[in-house]
């Protein structure tokens, strides 16, 4: 994920293992994605939602996206310049999402 505005990404197992990390701040988003997930996910469920598909957290200049992806989770930081649809689309490209 090296394109403009992204300053980070984290690929996480279930478990919370890293399985690749890139970027700045990645440290704290990989403590954090996998319990953010079950909580998407108990949210989701909550409202009816079969299945959690992408969560988006956005601060004043800080977004982050977080998409499951089989057995594991990716985060992807960007920073406020970010077209957040474009990224998701090329993450969904990347990952091979449909």
């Amino acid at each position: 994920m090296q394109a403009p505005n992204v300053i980070g990404y984290v690929r996480c197992s279930e478990a919370g293992d890293v399985i690749e990390q890139e970027g700045n701040e990645v440290d704290v988003l990989a403590n954090v994605i996998v319990y953010f997930q079950q909580i998407a996910v108990l949210i989701g469920e909550s409202f009816g939602l079969e299945h959690f598909h992408e969560a988006q957290i956005q601060g004043k200049s800080l977004t982050v996206v977080c998409i499951p992806l089989n057995n594991e989770v990716v985060g992807v930081i960007l920073n406020s310049r970010a077209r957040v649809n474009e990224i998701v689309t090329q993450m969904r490209v990347i990952l091979n999402i449909s």
